[in-house]
């Protein structure tokens, strides 16, 4: 039986406590306290990053709660952070919309490899990432909720926590005015333009992408998203045709380059 589930069976008073608490954020300071609070018995974590949007075309919002120097929604511009945003739900789709726990030091790595400039040092002293959203519904978008903690074990319940708390987490945010936030100028005319290459990729595209930037092979993209190595190959001849490269490498510095501005 996991911690989470001890606790909420000894005491579900607390956990009844806790929750009415989240039922009544009204601000961000609010919901900043209360994710320092109690909630931090069980889920312990320095930042929550919160994503939503159209994942197909790139074009996404989002709010990151926190108190460290650089880990805060005006410290960050939307081409920076939709990079990360997107493997956060890419990693979370691979594990079937089930929490995932991820190494923190690749999300440095996806944020400087966007040409978005050196990722944000508080997000390099980030040891792990434990991941899960809310499926898309018919009045919105999937939302991405990223939990990122300088512990590099993520402790016993904490992915169930995270399922737990999340609702409320989620209702809170969506009845307050969203955090003030950074857009890199760029022309009109660009965001259309990269806007529509991003589009004219598939969801399994973008996917495959996601891993091909990671550096996977074939084989292993096609055991990661349960599609056969040939299936791979041809959705990478697709994109190839559509963003019009003739190799991987090619299409990942494509993608990159476009993701900076949208």
């Amino acid at each position: 039986m996991s911690a989470i589930h001890t606790q909420t069976e000894s005491d579900p008073a607390q956990f009844l406590k806790i929750a009415g608490q989240g039922a009544g954020l009204e601000t961000h300071e609010d919901l900043w306290r209360w994710l320092q609070g109690d909630v931090q018995h069980w889920l312990s974590h320095e930042a929550l990053m919160i994503g939503w949007g159209d994942f197909r075309t790139g074009e996404l919002q989002y709010d990151i709660v926190s108190s460290l120097p650089g880990m805060r929604s005006h410290d960050w511009t939307t081409s920076a952070i939709a990079p990360l945003i997107s493997y956060f739900r890419d990693c979370w789709q691979a594990a079937q919309y089930q929490p995932c726990h991820l190494d923190a030091s690749s999300c440095a790595d996806l944020v400087t490899g966007a040409g978005n400039g050196a990722a944000p040092e508080a997000l390099k002293n980030m040891k792990s990432v434990l991941v899960h959203g809310i499926r898309r519904s018919r009045h919105g978008s999937e939302r991405i909720f990223a939990a990122l903690s300088r512990e590099a074990a993520v402790p016993s319940g904490a992915a169930m926590a995270l399922k737990l708390l999340l609702p409320f987490i989620d209702t809170a945010l969506r009845q307050m005015p969203p955090a003030p936030v950074r857009h890199a100028p760029c022309a009109r005319v660009d965001i259309q333009r990269h806007a529509l290459r991003i589009s004219q990729l598939s969801e399994r595209e973008r996917q495959i992408m996601v891993w091909v930037a990671m550096g996977k092979t074939n084989p292993e993209i096609g055991m990661i998203l349960d599609i056969s190595e040939f299936t791979v190959k041809n959705h990478m001849k697709s994109i190839f045709s559509k963003l019009d490269v003739t190799n991987r490498a090619q299409a990942v510095a494509k993608l990159e380059r476009m993701h900076a501005h949208v």
